[in-house]
């Protein structure tokens, strides 16, 4: 092999280029997600086959193997497809020209790689989050199955060199795996404390020792991420591990390891919580979750080696967390996942249509999924691709409508772009509306009222912001409201013109920090 040239620019790490559903759940018919190597949001209406989209991901990149498929081959196949029993499929396309698909017959194509994402893969999804928190009911919260079996599962801890685990002192096993090792130990622990085995005890202290050290991983991760979630009022308390020792008994079912215990403890405004779940309210659980599961992911990629791909998937979490504070969620992700390839899913079409106008089209691929035809008998979902940027994405279609001559559509598509840039404006610069029990009550004009207050920021002068506010009002009472309806008159082409100019300004100094 030739040496490599020098100067030579880094083979870039391979990412989804786009993600095929066959038959599968929701989908009876092939779709073809396509990504091209970017992040990805989606919204799906509820019932359209958003989780299926999960599902597929979950499983394929699953560690260390999909679901087996043998005995439950039609378990994932559309149900309403004819005939039944057709072959499902999802397969993974990446920007490096290899594939990997999981079927009913089981995996194929490039599995080293599939296995390498699979290993630091983070799917996440809100019944995830209940892990910390509801599902433990009045009890404490003890972390030490998430955090062994799905937390930190594939982080390398160094063996103890004993039978059964690698006899090199280098070598390092994966958390789960070493656990399920010292499981199917258990029957050998013996009938009394005097006669435990040397190799038991030592893999117990190799396995005390390791998840220690990747605890403190996390530890170092949880108040970064919790200060940049903007709950910084709550801190938890260093995750801890005792350590395992070995419990024997002369019965067998009755040997075990005492100490599988990490308790979650937070202090909340200075005040300890030994239950933070029976009094932190959903909002502060959400992100107390997730930065959990994040800082679990972070400090799992710390051992990886190269330029491995690594895929975050969420589908979710953010219903718990109020809007205000869902920004900062993908202020984190830009921060603290930036080598990262980020699929987000979601139902909820404002947080959706928010988001899109906050992400950068360089870096994000955007979706939409709605419920097909229910009165067919195997529903398609439709699967709609558009643009990142919201507002500008109508104002670019009543552009091209102005230009083929539909004066009044054009005038109705620049109105749907005002009012939606007005509205993302407020969410963006924290402008407060008064509480209206129906959302919708609130008009145009309240909007802009309240946008009159913001002072400016280094990057945009009050000046501007007035006269780019004063624009839309002007344009507002012209254009974008009587002649937007069916029994308009004759729309002068020039005013919508100036129109979609003046949203276009104003948008371009709402993006201005």
């Amino acid at each position: 092999m030739s040496a490599p040239i020098s100067g030579a620019l880094p083979v870039p790490t391979p990412r989804l280029a786009s993600l095929k559903l066959n038959n599968f759940r929701a989908f009876p018919e092939p779709e073809i997600f396509s990504l091209e190597g970017k992040n990805l949001l989606v919204y799906g209406e509820n019932g359209s086959g958003k989780s299926s989209i999960f599902a597929a991901l979950r499983a394929l990149f699953r560690h260390p193997s999909p679901p087996p498929t043998l005995n439950s081959k039609h378990a994932f196949e559309n149900k309403f497809k004819q005939p039944a029993g057709m072959p499902w499929s999802v397969e993974a396309v990446f920007t490096n020209g290899k594939t990997v698909t999981w079927a009913n017959t089981g995996l194929q194509g490039d599995k080293s790689l599939r296995n390498e994402i699979a290993l630091k893969a983070a799917m996440l999804d809100y019944r995830a989050l209940m892990e910390t928190n509801h599902l433990h009911g009045e009890d404490r919260v003890n972390l030490f199955n998430i955090i062994v079996n799905n937390l930190l599962a594939s982080y390398g801890i160094t063996s103890p060199g004993v039978h059964p685990f690698p006899t090199s002192g280098t070598a390092h096993v994966a958390i789960s795996e070493f656990w399920a090792k010292l499981q199917g130990m258990r029957e050998r622990i013996g009938r009394n404390a005097t006669v435990v085995p040397a190799n038991i005890l030592q893999a117990c202290q190799g396995f005390n020792a390791g998840l220690n050290i990747a605890l403190n991983a996390v530890n170092s991760l949880l108040p970064v991420l919790l200060r940049d979630l903007k709950y910084q009022d709550m801190q938890v308390k260093p995750l801890s591990f005792s350590g395992l020792t070995p419990k024997a008994s002369y019965w067998l079912d009755s040997r075990h390891y005492d100490g599988q215990e990490i308790w979650l403890e937070v202090d909340y405004r200075g005040e300890a919580l030994q239950h933070p779940h029976l009094f932190l309210n959903e909002a502060r659980l959400s992100a107390l979750g997730l930065a959990i599961y994040l800082a679990g992911r972070l400090a799992l990629v710390q051992q990886a080696t190269g330029d491995a791909p690594k895929l975050l998937v969420l589908d979710d979490v953010l219903i718990g967390i109020d809007h205000s504070n869902r920004l900062p969620v993908l202020d984190v992700l830009h921060t603290h996942f930036a080598d990262w390839q980020v699929v987000l899913l979601t139902h909820d079409k404002t947080w959706f249509d928010l988001a899109r106008e906050r992400l950068p089209k360089d870096d994000w691929a955007c979706c939409e999924v709605y419920e097909g035809d229910p009165t067919a008998t195997a529903p398609i979902p439709i699967v709609r691709p558009t643009m990142n940027k919201p507002a500008k994405a109508l104002l670019q279609k009543a552009d091209e409508l102005l230009r083929l001559g539909y004066v009044e559509a054009a005038a109705n598509y620049a109105r749907q772009g005002f009012e939606m840039g007005v509205r993302i404006a407020c969410e963006l610069k924290k402008i407060k509306m008064e509480y209206r029990l129906d959302p919708t009550a609130h008009q145009a004009q309240d909007f802009l009222d309240k946008l009159k207050s913001w002072p400016g920021s280094a990057n945009v002068t009050k000046a501007d912001w007035d006269a780019a506010i004063g624009r839309l009002e002007l344009l507002k009472n012209v254009v974008m409201n009587p002649y937007s309806h069916p029994s308009a008159p004759n729309i002068p082409k020039q005013e919508v013109t100036d129109a979609i100019a003046a949203v276009t300004a104003f948008l371009a100094l709402v993006a201005k920090k």
